[in-house]
């Protein structure tokens, strides 16, 4: 699915037309538009306080011919909503669809869109007075990773690289639905398309969330290890999350977690987001 994505943005890019979110695509220009209900994860620098999480709608608009953009960032300093409306942004393209943004006038704001996951945009800015946000869209994906699985016999141990991890965050609820997407199951000979639990509860942090749980129950999706490719897909929920432990630090850019999947394997990993993936 992701190249298959991957594919329609570099013809769009090839066409000189990418269109996102609301976006009125300008024909040759290389302009496009994304505007996307958005995370706002607020902490205090000056206090040591975390503030919380808000919900906003944010919209960027990009220049890809020129390497310009601007962008309309709302954000909650403890005050109120207010608004920062920055036209200065100097874009550096990093691959197909993904782009980084800085700001000549504002030091302290940058961030980035990546249009090869569903419009995946985060922003960076510290206040004046400290207040530092970090806004992201709702799945925060970590595709860079690495994975140990260990089981409870004389299974070998797996290593695998680049499973994916999704969390999509739920404020109101504070519960995230966790997905985890390309993993083996050595001991019981099967490969997951996907394994998902909802309602998994979270702590704001002052870089992002911790995410704990026990006895989750997950729908997986599977196909058996030794015809990976061929076997028919199949749904599953015999293979709760026992126990479901992470860290996803936005500010560094990190994820750290550790999970039993089912009764007999555990999980630990590591990683950080798709950035490294986007090179000339």
């Amino acid at each position: 699915m992701k190249k298959i994505i991957l594919l329609i943005a570099m013809m769009g890019l090839l066409m000189g037309v990418i269109s996102c979110g609301n976006d009125e695509p300008k024909r040759g220009t290389g302009v496009f538009t994304v505007e996307d209900m958005m995370i706002n994860h607020a902490y205090n620098t000056k206090s040591d306080q975390v503030l919380g999480l808000s919900t906003v709608r944010n919209k960027l608009t990009v220049d890809t011919k020129n390497r310009k953009a601007n962008v309309e960032f709302k954000y909650n300093d403890g005050q109120g909503e207010k608004t920062l409306v920055l036209e200065d942004l100097i874009v550096t393209p990093k691959g197909v669809g993904f782009f980084e943004f800085t700001s000549a006038s504002v030091s302290t704001f940058s961030g980035y869109v990546d249009v090869n996951e569903e419009s995946a945009m985060r922003f960076f800015y510290t206040t004046p007075e400290g207040i530092r946000i970090i806004s992201t869209t709702s799945n925060v994906f970590f595709l860079n990773t690495h994975n140990t699985i260990t089981y409870d016999d004389a299974t070998k141990p797996t290593d695998m690289e680049n499973v994916m991890y999704e969390f999509k965050i739920e404020p109101a609820s504070k519960t995230a639905v966790v997905t985890v997407s390309g993993i083996e199951h050595a001991k019981d000979l099967k490969y997951f398309n996907s394994i998902t639990a909802a309602s998994v509860p979270f702590t704001v942090t002052a870089n992002g969330f911790t995410f704990s749980g026990e006895n989750l129950k997950t729908d997986a999706i599977y196909r058996n290890y030794v015809d990976s490719t061929g076997s028919v897909r199949s749904h599953t929920d015999k293979y709760p999350f026992k126990t479901f432990n992470a860290t996803v630090d936005m500010k560094n850019d990190r994820l750290n977690a550790e999970y039993m999947m089912g009764s007999s394997a555990t999980v630990v990993a590591t990683g950080r987001t798709y950035l490294e993936f986007h090179e000339y």
